[in-house]
């Protein structure tokens, strides 16, 4: 069995360095002056990259290289981060942050199909429970690291040295196994989303999507504008959750291959998450928290499920290209949902998208069961 040690570890830095600024880039750009509009435009411009890029970078993937596609993606966030040290207007800040989100899904894509790729069905759940636990302490540890750093200094210094450690990372990214190649025409991709089963298993996913639109433009300000938070009790109300986000991935991916199905945990994995995204807007901090953390442990069940599905719905040979184009429908619904949630809270209050976001992923389990025994995940 291919060993997944480099990969897992290139996640963890990748998303440790991302997320030291991810989730407080509302705060730069609200203190820069920048709109609601013009702030759901840059928080969407993310999601609309990994959007259109996600298959296209899947086939690359399948037909010619996992590794040096994962290289390219580092240095693309190296530039982004360095461009976001030089500059502050909005067109310029927009075009790297594109650069950068499509380094990103370059990653993200590679690692993932990699992963889909050489995992044996009997420990899909575990592998896959792994490869979401180093997305998640990874975001979490620089979560966390990412408020202490800003709070002590400011966002300049921080940008720059993110953009030197991913030169360093792009180097690492050599040691990424590469797996063999698939023949067969770029339009047999299209075949698997024409079948009944896919098409259901799509529908959910758009949904849960949409509530990381509500999380872009909103969460950070929340924590600041209706909970009181800095930095640093930002970082730690974000990061500890994260960390146990992964947990949750670990304990799902082991029970699935424990039970052979991942459709149960998938459902309650998303009304886990509906449920925290809303109640933790209540304007207690202990209360908040704790429902913070309930809406990460429904993610985590979601995240592994879905990966699960991706391995047992889509075909290994051209896996990372079919799981793209599915992530990419996720990043649809959380694109589109940046571009209605960012007026929504400036103009309502930053607690409104988290609720509404909330309210449409129960509303989707609802709605999905009288057809959850087509799923077949």
């Amino acid at each position: 069995m291919v060993t997944l040690k480099v990969p897992n570890a290139l996640i963890i830095g990748k998303q440790s360095l991302v997320s030291i600024t991810f989730f407080f880039l509302p705060l730069l750009f609200f203190d820069s002056g920048f709109s609601g509009l013009q702030t759901g435009i840059i928080i969407s411009s993310i999601t609309f990259t990994g959007l259109l890029s996600g298959l296209p970078t899947g086939i690359i993937n399948d037909k010619l290289s996992i590794r040096y596609v994962a290289v390219a993606g580092m240095l693309l966030e190296s530039l982004m981060f360095l461009g976001l040290y030089a500059f502050s207007d909005f067109l310029p800040v927009l075009a790297f942050i594109v650069a950068g989100s499509l380094g990103g899904n370059m990653i993200d894509t590679s690692i993932r199909g990699l992963t889909l790729k050489v995992t044996e069905r009997r420990v899909r759940g575990m592998r896959l429970g792994r490869f979401q636990a180093s997305n998640s302490i990874g975001a979490g540890i620089g979560t966390a690291a990412g408020g202490l750093l800003l709070f002590l200094f400011n966002f300049k210094p921080v940008l720059l040295i993110s953009s030197a450690a991913f030169v360093v990372m792009a180097i690492a990214s050599f040691l990424v196994t590469e797996t063999e190649k698939a023949k067969f025409p770029v339009r047999d991709y299209a075949s698997v989303f024409m079948k009944k089963e896919t098409a259901l298993f799509l529908i959910p996913l758009f949904i849960f999507g949409s509530h990381w639109g509500a999380e872009h433009t909103s969460y950070a300000l929340f924590l600041r504008q209706n909970l009181g938070l800095d930095m640093l009790g930002s970082g730690i109300y974000m990061g500890i959750p994260i960390i146990i986000l992964g947990i949750a991935s670990l304990l799902t991916g082991r029970y699935i291959d424990s039970k052979g199905t991942s459709r149960s945990t998938f459902f309650i994995g998303m009304l886990l998450s509906g449920a925290g995204h809303i109640l933790m807007t209540v304007p207690a901090l202990p209360l908040s928290f704790f429902f913070r953390v309930l809406h990460e442990i429904g993610d985590g069940m979601t995240f592994v499920s879905y990966y699960v599905g991706f391995s047992r719905i889509f075909r290994t040979s051209m896996i990372s290209g079919e799981a793209g184009a599915a992530a990419s429908l996720m990043l649809l619904g959380s694109a589109a949902a940046s571009l209605v949630f960012g007026p929504i809270g400036y103009a309502y209050g930053f607690q409104w998208p988290l609720i509404i976001s909330g309210i449409m992923s129960i509303a989707a389990v609802i709605l999905m069961r009288p057809v959850r025994s087509h799923l077949k995940f």
